[in-house]
């Protein structure tokens, strides 16, 4: 022990000095948009996320940086008082200034980070994305705060992601299953059942010790107080927060917003819980970048000494590599950008505490099919002259493109749409059946790349024979040369009645231990003789019959999330029983 500190004690040991000395960036502002300014002369040190003051009052976050080191802010208020040429501060905490006796002085900047409260008295409230209760100035949450725009968990960080987290909603748990720190994306045209899904998502984590957090972007106030209601209903605001940006507010206000809820979940996750984060919806996202593109193709593109053109100038025919891709320079920018938020769901590793932030982003928007509308041709109508057929095809065309502006109102373009896909672990999309007024998943759009490793044991066998003859009965029917053939009209009948049990309303949740009943039943033939239309109803008795004469298959299915033989056997009995009860001769 005595040789040892007296290794420590020896003179060559590095003697430091340190120095902390104030300083302020000024920057100057060169434009100033809808909710973002453009500055030019930050320190090049000064990371995203820093935070940002203009010398009028009004505050911001360094959002974006371009290689000339023209910066992006987001504004976060105060954006009418900020003129183009005014100064941004932007606060540097200290310089740390160390001094030793070989590398000699080196200077290290500490940057104040914008930070949000993010503590766990959040659950139960409805904030805006600085904690403060609509009408108040007053915050809450401020045991903890976090970086408002925070960097994704590198590799290292991250864990396998092989726990499924059950939401209760029928068609996500069963045809794209949700994992603990996964990044699930919604999505469908308007009026298909998004937020409803997502809501009931919240609801099934009720007695889970999943927290939840709900972001509302550009609801208006109505709406986010009908959701408010319809939680606390159902007892889910005491594991849940409401994160507002109603309609009108800034779009610096409704991304913070965004970032703010992710905060407050990344919270939960590094402190070894799990948490899951709605946002509904994503199309701010695109706001931002738009406002990025356009605000910076203003100011002309990025070129070096020699003046040619940089990657980052945005440029859509320049070819770049990334992520092994050859892709247009502005869309691996655009791409980075997407990431930063989607990336940050994670599933950490066990040496971190093994926490979780699944993310579940809605858009509103449709994907590629690879097949479109057949185009209205005025050629078989041969009695027309060609300037008639012209004028009428001219008309068609119109009429079709209107038909196609108004299904498409408010949503995303399809190619952001598949950008957002390609990014998160999968996608859920939903469809309106025509004829039905009934929301349900597409089987055949929908997928989740974690895989199988996201179902529960009870589900996993069940659920993937199900999509395997979902997608048998659609190809059947869109490819089968005789489409009255017994066996095509056969698959088709079991894909209407798998889609009526799949079906449920809105605010019931169902727990696993019914979902694998009702899929063995459906699997089993229980719902053959049936129509669609009546599935429901002998689905109910079913799961009311069981929870009367053999409750305990249920609750240990619950419990061990295994379907076990005996679990089987218990189940086939049931629905001999209720088939009995069921049949003509009774």
């Amino acid at each position: 022990m005595s040789l040892f500190r007296k290794r420590l004690q020896k003179p060559n040991q590095l003697e430091t000095m340190r120095k902390i000395v104030e300083e302020v960036d000024i920057g100057k502002v060169l434009l100033v948009g809808d909710g973002f300014a453009v500055i030019q002369g930050l320190n090049n040190d000064a990371p995203v996320g820093c935070s940002l003051k203009f010398v009028s009052g009004a505050s911001g976050v360094l959002l974006w940086r371009r290689s000339d080191n023209i910066c992006l802010a987001l504004l976060l208020g105060g954006t009418e008082t900020i003129e183009v040429g005014e100064g941004v501060e932007c606060r540097i905490r200290a310089i740390l200034q160390v001094v030793d006796e070989q590398q000699g002085p080196t200077t290290k900047r500490e940057y104040d980070v914008a930070k949000v409260p993010v503590g766990e008295e959040l659950a139960r409230e409805v904030v805006d994305f600085l904690g403060r209760a609509p009408g108040t100035q007053v915050q809450l949450g401020t045991s903890a705060f976090a970086p408002l725009l925070a960097e994704q968990p590198d590799m290292e960080s991250r864990e396998q992601i092989a726990e499924a987290l059950v939401t209760g909603v029928k068609a996500l748990d069963v045809l794209t299953p949700l994992g603990r720190g996964q990044a699930l994306l919604v999505t469908g045209v308007r009026h298909t059942g998004k937020t409803a899904l997502v809501l009931d998502a919240i609801l099934g984590q009720y007695r889970s010790g999943v927290r939840c957090i709900y972001a509302a972007i550009g609801q208006s106030m109505e709406e986010v107080s009908n959701t408010v209601a319809l939680l606390k209903r159902k007892d889910a605001m005491a594991y849940t927060t409401v994160v507002a940006a109603p309609e009108g507010a800034s779009l610096g206000e409704r991304y913070a917003a965004i970032s703010s809820a992710v905060a407050i979940g990344e919270l939960v996750r590094d402190r070894g819980g799990h948490s899951l984060v709605i946002i509904d919806d994503l199309a701010c996202m695109v706001e931002v970048w738009e406002s990025i593109t356009k605000a910076l193709a203003t100011l002309g593109p990025v070129a070096d000494v020699e003046g040619n053109k940089l990657e980052d100038s945005m440029d859509e025919e320049q070819l770049v590599e990334y992520e092994g891709m050859l892709v247009a320079a502005s869309a691996a920018q655009r791409r980075r950008f997407f990431s930063s938020l989607i990336q940050r769901a994670a599933k950490l590793h066990k040496r971190l505490g093994s926490g979780s932030l699944t993310l579940l982003p809605v858009l509103a928007g449709a994907p590629a099919r690879g097949e479109g509308p057949r185009p209205p041709d005025a050629a078989q109508y041969k009695h027309l002259s060609e300037a008639q057929r012209a004028k009428l095809q001219a008309a068609l065309e119109a009429a079709r493109k209107d038909q196609l502006s108004a299904q498409q109102e408010g949503c995303v373009r399809t190619e952001v749409v598949e950008e957002f896909m390609s990014i998160a672990d999968g996608q859920v999309v939903l469809q309106r059946e025509a004829g039905s007024g009934r929301v349900s998943v597409d089987p055949q759009a929908s997928v989740s790349r974690i895989g199988s490793r996201a179902y529960p044991p009870a589900l996993a066998d069940l659920a993937v024979q199900l999509r395997f003859e979902l997608a048998q009965a659609v190809d059947a029917a869109r490819f089968g040369h005789d489409p009255d053939a017994a066996a095509v009209r056969q698959q088709a009948c079991f894909a209407e009645q798998a889609r009526a049990a799949l079906a449920q309303t809105p605010g019931h949740p169902v727990p696993l231990e019914e979902q694998v009943a009702i899929l063995y039943a459906l699997q089993s033939g229980f719902f053959q003789d049936v129509s669609p239309s009546s599935v429901p109803l002998r689905q109910s008795i079913f799961i009311q019959s069981l929870r009367r004469s053999n409750p305990g298959v249920l609750r240990d299915i619950a419990a061990t999330q295994q379907l076990t033989d005996d679990a089987r056997a218990a189940l086939g009995h049931a629905l001999e029983e209720i088939s009995a009860a069921f049949s003509p001769s009774n």
